[in-house]
């Protein structure tokens, strides 16, 4: 009764073995790792958008900088000068603070807005061509899964260095030549107003 337990269960357990090694033997294919943002910014073209980018900021810094002391110059006049100057003086101030603490506001708010397009107006271009020279190299290396370590939230805890195809995206990346930017439209004409001659 033994034997023929035993052979009954290795009878079992042979096919399972064969089933869980017949995805590796049918090329299920391979998984790698890419840190996208860095794939995107260090080929040739993202380091220029990138010096692009890098020079509007440091411009509306130095504006935003400007008119950010031109305001604390005011309200220190404002606070030192509050028993020699008269009212009038001491109202103009309060106004000219409160005008620019206004601009200030809203050029920081027109400034993200604008530096957000300016960043997806440098970078969508070289990001979509990383996409796809992403896509042609996985499906030409037989890879069934890339996953994005760029970012804070990657649940990717390890990986190995064989895995991580960033240093050779970015070769592709370089060697691959840009496609044209798509033309802007051109700019319609406005239409006479009728009612003035």
């Amino acid at each position: 009764m033994r034997k023929v337990s035993l052979g009954f269960l290795i009878g079992l357990l042979l096919p399972a073995a064969l089933l869980a090694q017949a995805p590796a033997s049918a090329g299920a294919g391979k998984v790698a790792v890419v840190d996208f943002q860095k794939a995107v910014t260090e080929n040739s073209d993202g380091k220029k958008a990138q010096d692009k980018f890098k020079a509007e900021l440091d411009k509306r810094q130095k504006e935003f900088e400007d008119k950010q002391k031109a305001m604390t110059e005011a309200q220190t006049k404002l606070q030192n000068g509050d028993k020699t100057l008269n009212d009038t003086t001491k109202a103009d101030l309060a106004k000219q603070i409160d005008r620019l603490q206004t601009e200030l506001q809203r050029m920081n708010d027109d400034v993200q807005k604008e530096l957000g397009d300016l960043q997806q107006q440098l970078f969508r271009p070289i990001a979509e061509k990383t996409q796809d020279v992403l896509k042609a190299y996985s499906t030409e290396n037989g890879f069934a899964v890339v996953f994005d370590i760029s970012s804070q939230a990657s649940s990717i805890i390890y990986n190995s260095e064989v895995a991580d195809i960033t240093t050779e995206i970015i070769r592709k990346v370089d060697s691959t030549p840009t496609k044209p930017a798509a033309a802007a439209p051109a700019a319609v004409p406005k239409a006479a107003d009728p009612t003035k001659k």
